[in-house]
């Protein structure tokens, strides 16, 4: 800057015996590492005001235009992606450098007179951030924010007297919904960030106050000044924390988005990991003493740190005379980290979770994929309603797994489907159809198996020809020659007991295979089985009980099983027997 314009600016400001003063600041017992962390929590602090400021520069706090303005950052808007991970990341990091803070400052008794405000300030700084980064997960309203939010709420609905007026007072009502979301939204960018800046700036106040708190053993007559000795150790924490940030966005191709956030839909819910362990102490210890491992365990670790600079209020004192002191904290710390450890590990090995965490990520990757091909005026949620891979599924999932098994959902009391119509199934069907993967666990006990009546070329031909009728004009090519010699084959073999194109038996002995496996053929048994089986139906209509869209969401969904291969392998153990045995 010309020596002109900064005494200009001096003159009016006295900025040079502000820097002056923070720059030449003697540190008593010299430049540590342990000093780093304020230093890098204003880097990250930074960060977060500039990246929050560019995300709500595309950001539409709506539950209709939530999801869809964060896809448009992350996959449309360049660099957008990265500026995203950023922002949450760094939310993430400042948590644990402020953790890392808190511990230092009690290794060195830093909370004792004269600094016990600027102890407690810090404690009110760690509770903000986390209330931060609460407000902050549920704001691109997708599953895993809108799920989490609930667990998170719903622990603070478990608060006696107080929990249930204040869950309600921060979601705005009974449940989660657009009030919610304007409630955290509006705290997540004005109400905390105010508060947190006043408290910051009396922490950092205190803190120029009273300096650095040295370690007991330090050489107090050794100084150092601000500039350059400690100021070079905080440049080049603060750099290695932010490309860890940076490093970590990279690697992972940004913060995730998952599918938006339906609460129809089962999702397997899990709190943000810096309030895993608090879930986890919830499942370990009986529900009777639930408030016991929500309120009361964390409420005393909340008093003892508050009271340490009472409780520990000798001056001096070695890390050994103080241990007794800080056994709590790292029993704690430990303990946090143990119970998080215990909670992915748990998570694992959960194959139900695996498995919803699966349906889960693919309902995400089909979210994205359908969001490019643009996004209807009714939202997000409107475009998976009109998607039967995505609305399929669920509605599968809710009316068929009663009786039917897919990707090992379900109930073995009717054919599985999984791999249903694809050549691997027909084959499996027609060598033996009263196994318990087919007919078997029914009461259609008629057709029996067609390895003496067609020979292997016969079957491979009428394999190819039932396969065909599935198929649409978008499929790979069938091989048509040989499905013209399996409709023959069927003609002549099997219309004694199957009905095509209105010829065949007089009676239903089997399903009329017209159009077996399309489309229509599937929501045509859906909606009134009858009409593909006849008299030998056992399956409950559903023409009443769905949507005409739904029925055509499932039809959609299980044909593209063509495309699957079946299940194989041992039934699972403890199934009940089928109902012809019983």
């Amino acid at each position: 800057m010309p020596t002109r314009i900064a005494d200009w600016i001096d003159e009016r400001t006295g900025y040079r015996v502000l820097v002056a003063r923070a720059l030449e600041e003697e540190i008593a017992g010299g430049a540590r590492f342990a000093y780093v962390f304020g230093s890098a929590l204003t880097v990250i602090l930074v960060c977060q005001v500039i990246t929050g400021m560019l995300l709500m520069a595309t950001y539409t706090p709506s539950t209709g235009g939530a999801w869809a303005s964060v896809y448009y950052l992350q996959h449309q808007v360049t660099g957008g992606w990265f500026v995203r991970g950023l922002h949450a990341y760094g939310a993430q990091m400042l948590i644990i450098v402020l953790g890392m803070h808190l511990m230092q400052v009690a290794i060195y008794g830093a909370y004792k007179r004269p600094r016990e405000l600027t102890w407690w300030l810090g404690l009110a700084l760690l509770g903000l951030v986390q209330a931060w980064a609460l407000t902050g997960n549920p704001l691109p309203w997708d599953e895993q924010g809108y799920w989490a939010s609930k667990i998170e709420t719903g622990i603070m609905g478990s608060v006696p007297v107080i929990g249930t007026a204040l869950q309600r007072l921060i979601v705005g009502g009974a449940d989660h919904g657009q009030i919610t979301l304007t409630h955290f939204y509006v705290l997540h960018v004005a109400v905390l960030p105010l508060v947190f800046g006043l408290l910051l700036f009396g922490h950092i106040a205190l803190f120029r106050k009273h300096g650095p708190k040295p370690p007991h053993d330090a050489d107090l007559s050794k100084r150092a000044r601000y500039f350059p000795e400690q100021a070079a150790l905080d440049v080049v924490f603060s750099v290695i924390v932010m490309l860890v940030i940076a490093i970590w966005t990279a690697a992972i191709g940004g913060a995730p988005l998952g599918a938006p956030a339906d609460p129809s839909l089962d999702y397997p819910a899990r709190p943000a990991w810096y309030f895993l362990f608090l879930w986890k102490l919830r499942m370990i210890l009986p529900s009777a003493v639930e408030l016991f491992a929500t309120m009361v365990l964390p409420g005393i670790a909340g008093g003892f740190l508050f009271a340490l600079p009472f409780l520990d209020n000798k001056p001096g004192q070695t890390v050994g005379q103080r241990i007794k002191w800080l056994v709590p904290i790292f029993a704690g710390a430990a303990g946090i980290c143990v119970l998080t450890v215990m909670a992915r590990h748990d998570d694992g090995k959960d194959k139900h979770y695996q498995q919803a965490s699966s349906t889960a990520a693919a309902r995400a990757a089909r979210s994205v994929l359908l969001a490019g091909q643009g996004i209807p005026p009714g939202g997000p949620l409107e475009m998976l309603a009109k998607d039967p891979l995505s609305r399929g599924p669920a509605v599968y999932a809710e009316a068929c797994t009663t009786c039917h098994v897919l990707h090992g959902d379900g109930e073995y009391a009717a054919p599985v489907h999984t791999g249903f119509g694809s050549r691997e199934w027909l084959d499996g069907m027609l060598h033996d159809p009263q196994d318990p993967r087919y007919f078997g666990r029914t009461e259609l006990d008629d057709m029996k198996s067609m390895d003496e009546k067609l020979d292997a070329e016969q079957r491979k031909a009428v394999i190819e020809f039932l396969f065909s009728l599935g198929a649409e004009p978008s499929d790979p090519a069938h091989d048509t020659t040989l499905a013209e010699n399996g409709a023959a084959v069927f003609k002549d073999k099997c219309m004694d007991c199957h009905l095509y194109k209105g010829e065949g038996a007089d009676e239903f002995d089997g399903p009329d295979m017209t159009g077996y496996a399309s489309r229509a053929w599937i929501a045509k048994q859906i909606t009134d089985p009858k009409a593909i089986y006849g008299d030998l139906n056992k399956m409950t209509p559903f023409a009443g009980e769905l949507s005409e869209s739904d029925i055509q969401m499932i039809a959609t969904y299980l044909r593209l099983q063509r495309f699957e291969k079946p299940e194989t392998g041992p039934l699972p153990a403890g199934l009940p027997p089928p109902k012809k045995s019983e």
